[in-house]
């Protein structure tokens, strides 16, 4: 048997969870599944949120993130990752 997360829907939360995903619509215009998906938890959200910014102050441009982002996902044939880094770029 496969036990799957569901996504959370961003009109149905509130408190930590809502702020967490009103900070990623902002920032994105979109609010991806797999964000929505780890909303589940907010620490895990906050956690690769907290990671996502520490990385975008090394000395990659996030446009190279992204081309390296995209790259990887084609890569690895993820339909979802190139879709997503495709859409974000």
């Amino acid at each position: 048997m496969t036990t799957r997360v569901t996504a959370v829907d961003p009109s149905q939360t509130t408190g930590k969870t809502k702020e967490l995903l009103d900070t990623v619509q902002a920032s994105l215009g979109l609010t991806p599944n797999m964000m929505r998906t780890m909303a589940q938890s907010p620490a895990v959200l906050e956690g690769y949120l907290a990671l996502n910014k520490a990385l975008g102050h090394g000395t990659l441009s996030a446009k190279v993130r992204e081309e390296i982002a995209l790259a990887v996902g084609e890569a690895n044939r993820c339909e979802y990752c190139v879709s997503a880094h495709t859409a974000i770029g």
